[in-house]
């Protein structure tokens, strides 16, 4: 079974592809065959009780220098997605704890 599967992350671009487990995560679903999309913290939104994020599908590559391709923007709502993986680097603050909790209203 084919999942689209979302992964909020810093940039793909700041990525070092050496040992960062979001990139090798990627790596493995999409290897399994299933498709990603990316967005970053500051493009989650919440309107009417929805959670929206402009995404991009997301392709990646073991290949320093040229590691991802990004689709074009959409904003989407976020409860089409099968799995959310809540991957951005600390600093474990305000802006994070307001994230997972609006991430928590897709499935209340």
């Amino acid at each position: 079974m084919k999942l689209k599967i979302a992964v909020q992350m810093d940039h793909v671009s700041t990525v070092s592809i050496a040992g960062d487990t979001s990139f090798a995560l990627s790596l493995e679903a999409q290897r399994r065959g299933h498709q990603l999309f990316h967005y970053t913290p500051d493009r989650l939104s919440l309107r009417d009780g929805k959670v929206f994020a402009r995404i991009e599908e997301m392709q990646v590559r073991d290949e320093k220098g040229s590691h991802y391709s990004l689709g074009e923007q959409v904003r989407t709502d976020l409860s089409e997605m099968d799995v959310i993986l809540l991957r951005q680097d600390p600093p474990f603050d305000m802006n994070y704890i307001t994230t997972t909790h609006i991430l928590e209203r897709i499935h209340p």
